[in-house]
């Protein structure tokens, strides 16, 4: 739990305070039955604490008087102030006022309204404290079951964060929880976000999770795509178990029409793969980059692949000696520079 102690500065935003107003007279503002009027308080007081301004005591007016509120103005200013108040006392033992706010994030995680619901779990995204975020376990992970896609998608990012600061142990139903989830889900984001916490907390659930859909990944989404390319290398590099399996999915991919994903398929197959046919899937998906591709810079990047696989592959090269050829017409200088000296590095291999 050292992660306790860490601090981070979430919010930075420059405020001209003059002379600071005391704290009898932002306790007056926020004690007011206007919620307008609270509001404006609120949001005072978070720009003086943000510059360094330090209003302990206003701790508890603010839980008795404008938690309540059901204005969402003042929630989206609540929130900002739950994230940078004190939290500990000097001693590093957490305030008593906590249990009372912790009570009112577990009462906004159960909102009627997705936003607030889904702002909240946000919220504890960023929160570093277990003593907090522990009374909420039950509640976040009842939110994986949200009827919204948004609540669920954050939802997922807090189990992801819980688990990734204190440890899968403080939530041992969280990768079950999340496997089931995978198997309904149909917002693209959220599946993706849920994918990628197996990858990182339960990497066994996320091979099988990958394994059982095989025939399926090239219609899932780039989103989702990506981040299957990404299990897929962190896997191979470590073992050859399932390799071919998992290559098999990687040569579906890259004829993506998407440009990440055509990407990072032919990075994935020369850095996994010494094949022939392998090299000479990812040599043809970098050459439709390049004759398909408006962006002067990805030209640029894909040239410089293309190079090194000449360096190491010289044979597959020898096909796709008039498709390097019409980079030459590309308006960019640079671009002309640099397929010029691939044409001429051709003709000293004899190609041309």
């Amino acid at each position: 739990m050292s992660v306790e102690t860490e601090k981070y500065c979430t919010v930075l935003i420059h405020y001209e305070k003059g002379v600071p107003p005391t704290s009898e007279e932002l306790a007056k503002k926020l004690e007011s039955k206007k919620e307008s009027i609270q509001a404006e308080a609120l949001e005072e007081l978070i720009l003086l604490m943000i510059n360094g301004e330090s209003y302990p005591k206003l701790l508890m007016t603010i839980i008795r008087f404008v938690v309540t509120s059901r204005d969402h103005r003042v929630k989206k200013l609540l929130q900002i102030y739950w994230e940078i108040v004190e939290k500990t006392k000097d001693n590093g033992d957490l305030k008593e006022e906590m249990i009372l706010v912790c009570n009112a994030l577990r009462n906004d995680l159960m909102h009627a309204n997705e936003y607030v619901c889904g702002s909240t779990l946000r919220l504890l995204c960023k929160m570093k404290y277990y003593r907090i975020l522990e009374p909420l376990k039950e509640a976040v992970l009842r939110n994986l079951g949200h009827r919204h896609s948004y609540v669920r998608r954050n939802a997922v990012m807090c189990v992801f964060s819980i688990v990734k600061s204190f440890g899968v142990e403080v939530l041992p139903e969280a990768p079950e929880d999340i496997e089931q989830l995978l198997l309904v889900e149909g917002d693209l984001s959220t599946k993706r976000n849920a994918f990628l916490m197996l990858v990182n907390c339960d990497q066994e659930r996320a091979i099988k999770y990958v394994l059982s859909l095989q025939d399926q990944v090239s219609s899932m989404g780039d989103i989702f795509q990506l981040a299957v390319l990404e299990l897929v290398r962190k896997v191979c590099r470590s073992t050859s178990v399932n390799k071919g399996r998992f290559l098999r999915i990687v040569f579906d991919l890259a004829s993506s029409s998407s440009t990440a994903v055509s990407y990072e398929c032919a990075s994935s197959l020369v850095s996994l793969s010494s094949s022939p046919v392998a090299i000479h899937q990812a040599a043809q998906a970098y050459v439709q980059l390049l004759t398909e591709q408006s962006d002067n810079n990805v030209k640029l990047i894909v040239l410089d692949r293309l190079r090194d696989v000449q360096k190491h592959h010289k044979q597959v090269m020898e096909g796709m000696v008039m498709d390097i050829f019409r980079a030459l017409s590309c308006p960019s200088l640079d671009v002309r520079k640099k397929a010029r000296a691939f044409s001429c590095s051709f003709r000293a291999l004899g190609y041309i």
